[in-house]
């Protein structure tokens, strides 16, 4: 295949085929992203048109790709711990004309979880993957309108721990990082419980609350949630600089949001505006109108006394370290 063959085609997956490494392709000119996560998107597509043409390369095809697309460079990053609102972050984003948003797409997430699952003594492979992610992450950011300024990326919780290697790839990037209270945050996973808590490749949380993967097996949920979201508050407060921003969940106002993007360096539009606006009254991650209600006070009354007892034991002090360097970060 021509690699002009690939104009249009974005990586939705890393993916092993047949012992190989590698991207799984999709055939998306057409198609806007307009769901609020990225395989969201996908899923649309190959529901509505299951005989829409897939390919797969291997990573060394995606480099050589990479030279060939018109893409736009990243504008601003959004992190964040787990329930905490940057979802309705990343609408805002979408809500920006010419803008394109990329909210947790496996591919990137995938690769970002190899720095941990495959790391080596010397250092080589962490150079490859940070390679194969930058092109990766530009192939997804082709323009298709020619007219696209601005993309923001949402990367998934666990990515938290790998930002110092993300940093060195894009140095130069904006980053906001939002969390919210971590009891709350506990019974929203324990409601609702998430991949990232239940991934059977127990390395990657073992890296993350420092511990041996055996070890994994034998904690409650909660303790592990409690521990996850505490190391995360723990990064952010290390590399909180003059290029990240901290946001509580707390704070998602209008004027907050806009805050952000101007953070990231946009200033919204009137129109734009209302638009953020229209979609705060809805439900951020689903695809179909629902009005949003909000639901701390409700998180708060449904804290088992075993949440309670793991988030203080755990999360408590690393929280409350993150609030003062945000309200330090606000005054200055």
């Amino acid at each position: 295949m021509e690699l002009t063959d690939f104009h249009g085609w974005m990586p939705v997956d890393a993916v092993v085929k047949n012992g190989r490494p590698g991207l799984a392709w999709l055939d998306m000119p057409d198609v806007q992203l307009t769901e609020p996560f990225f395989q969201q998107t996908v899923d649309r597509v190959r529901t509505a048109h299951p005989d829409r043409e897939e390919r797969f390369t291997e990573f060394d095809a995606l480099v050589q790709l990479e030279k060939t697309f018109a893409s736009v460079a990243p504008t601003g990053f959004i992190f964040h711990s787990s329930r905490c609102g940057s979802t309705l972050l990343a609408n805002a984003c979408r809500a920006i004309t010419d803008a394109i948003v990329l909210s947790e797409p496996p591919a990137v997430d995938k690769l970002v979880a190899r720095f941990i699952t495959d790391a080596d003594d010397h250092g080589t492979k962490e150079n490859l993957y940070s390679i194969f992610l930058r092109a990766t992450v530009n192939a997804l950011a082709q323009r298709r309108t020619g007219q696209e300024r601005h993309l923001f990326v949402k990367f998934a919780c666990c990515s938290v721990s790998q930002i110092d290697r993300l940093r060195r790839i894009w140095p130069n990037v904006p980053a906001v990082f939002l969390y919210r209270d971590p009891v709350e945050t506990i019974v929203s996973n324990m409601q609702n419980r998430p991949a990232w808590l239940m991934d059977r490749d127990r390395r990657i949380l073992a890296s993350i609350i420092r511990c041996a993967p055996c070890a994994i097996a034998n904690m409650s949920a909660e303790e592990l949630c409690a521990r996850s979201i505490a190391s995360f508050y723990t990064t952010a407060h290390r590399v909180a600089n003059d290029r990240t921003l901290l946001l509580n969940y707390h704070q998602l106002s209008l004027a907050e949001i806009s805050n952000a993007l101007q953070f990231f360096g946009v200033r919204p539009a009137a129109t734009e505006m209302e638009t953020i606006a229209r979609q705060s009254k809805t439900y951020s991650k689903s695809t179909a109108a629902r009005a949003f209600a909000a639901d701390s006070e409700a998180k708060q009354h449904a804290a088992s006394v075993l949440i309670r007892e793991t988030a203080e034991k755990w999360a408590a002090q690393p929280y409350q370290l993150l609030e003062q360097k945000r309200l330090e970060q606000q005054q200055s």
